[in-house]
């Protein structure tokens, strides 16, 4: 660990660490989700903190591309891809075997990554590996544990055997994945719900830490302008009511559509914006057969402040998904003025019920989501007003860099 000088006069301050973090897929990788987007700001807000932060990642970028060579060292092919620093950051971008089996299988085989690690594993003060099951973390919790280096592993929800792959997951586990759980240092968890999960997996107590997950706050500077996303899309000038996330069952579109469709506003228009993992074309036939489909439009995934612009444009965003162990679509919501209603089962709902600005329903309840819906359409001026208030409490609890003040503490425990 490096020494950082102290100006005469002030306070001491702790020394900056050598920190190491390993995902599945960087955050370029948009298609991927919530856990792409926050392993970016976790890692920029660690370095802007002084600490000496190695991303390592793979190529992964969406069903049918890589990342651009925009987004990789020009080398990236080699056995030791070269660093690319971005906002202080060290990237190591190792390229997959197969893209198609990093998209549709989440097999990601990163060429190079074990031979890095063996390598330089050692130099490491610390490590963060998000999520789990996946083999770029198997590789790195292996030589982290043989060099003595301390790991933090951050499920984000995936620690569970839920949705897809049931048996490839078992497998997985027995396989090598029980062993990255069980030898980390500490587990992190974003939510009460999340702790409870891990509880019942068994999980000792006493190795879990609630930190939650962090909301970059650059993104909302300058702020959101609205009606570039209804422009965009030539949407109808009547109320709006927005999905973002991907598209997969346990996001439950069918639960949206069905209470959408029984709005008693004729005018109402809904849009679904998300990369399709496995629901899309099941939520779209459905979309057909309840009649709304002329009212229903299907935008695929939005990348960057796009997807920023979509909800600022909604009257309400909603986001009915089942098992959802945080959310950040909702949080981001409420930081663009609009209101959001969530279900009640998981960490998502326990998040907004916290933070206000929006409404829990029960998960899979299309009458209850219907009403709330219609209450956010009766009075928008009232909830824009709560939305408001709520993102201020966004910022001072989520906030990029409070969040990583947190995991900085945590991390200098987990050394010592």
């Amino acid at each position: 660990m490096k020494s950082i000088p102290i100006p005469p006069g002030q306070k001491a301050v702790t020394s900056s660490l050598r920190i190491l973090h390993v995902a599945p897929y960087s955050p370029a990788a948009w298609a991927y989700g919530g856990i792409a987007r926050l392993a970016g700001t976790l890692t920029r807000g660690l370095a802007r903190r002084g600490h000496h932060v190695t991303f390592c990642t793979t190529d992964a970028c969406d069903a049918s591309s890589r990342l651009p060579r925009s987004e990789r060292p020009a080398a990236v092919f080699q056995a030791w891809p070269p660093a690319r620093t971005d906002e202080g950051v060290e990237q190591r971008v190792f390229p997959n075997v197969s893209n198609r089996l990093a998209y549709h299988h989440q097999a990601f085989l990163p060429l190079g990554l074990n031979a890095f690690l063996k390598r330089h594993a050692g130099t490491f003060d610390v490590a963060h590996l998000h999520a789990c099951r996946n083999l770029p973390g198997a590789i790195a919790a292996h030589h982290l544990q043989r060099a003595g280096v301390p790991y933090v592993l951050a499920p984000n929800g995936t620690a569970p055997r839920i949705e897809r792959r049931r048996f490839v997951k078992r497998i997985f586990d027995l396989v090598v994945g029980q062993q990255v759980l069980d030898r980390s240092t500490r587990v992190l968890v974003v939510s009460k719900a999340e702790r409870r999960q891990l509880c019942d997996l068994g999980v000792d107590p006493a190795a879990i830490r609630l930190i939650p997950n962090p909301i970059d706050l650059d993104e909302f500077v300058p702020p959101i302008a609205g009606g570039a996303f209804r422009r965009r899309f030539a949407l109808p000038s009547g109320p709006l009511i927005v999905f973002l996330g991907k598209l997969t069952p346990r996001k439950r579109l069918d639960v949206l559509l069905k209470a959408f469709a029984q709005l008693p506003s004729p005018n109402a228009s809904l849009v679904v914006a998300g990369n399709d993992m496995g629901a899309g074309c099941q939520a779209r036939s459905l979309a057909r057969m309840l009649g709304i489909e002329h009212r229903t439009t299907f935008t695929g995934l939005l990348r960057g402040r796009d997807r920023l612009e979509a909800a600022a444009d909604a009257e309400v965003l909603v986001y009915p998904s089942q098992d959802e162990i945080f959310g950040l679509v909702p949080l981001e919501a409420l930081l663009c003025g609009t209101p959001v209603i969530v279900a009640d089962d998981s960490g998502c709902g326990e998040v907004i019920r916290t933070v206000g600005g929006g409404q829990l329903v029960p998960v899979g309840d299309v009458d209850a989501l219907g009403r709330a819906i219609d209450r956010v359409l009766a009075s928008p001026s009232d909830w824009r007003a709560a939305a408001a208030a709520a993102a201020e409490i966004v910022k001072v609890t989520y906030g990029g860099d409070i969040v990583c003040a947190q995991l900085d503490q945590l991390y200098r425990e987990m050394i010592e």
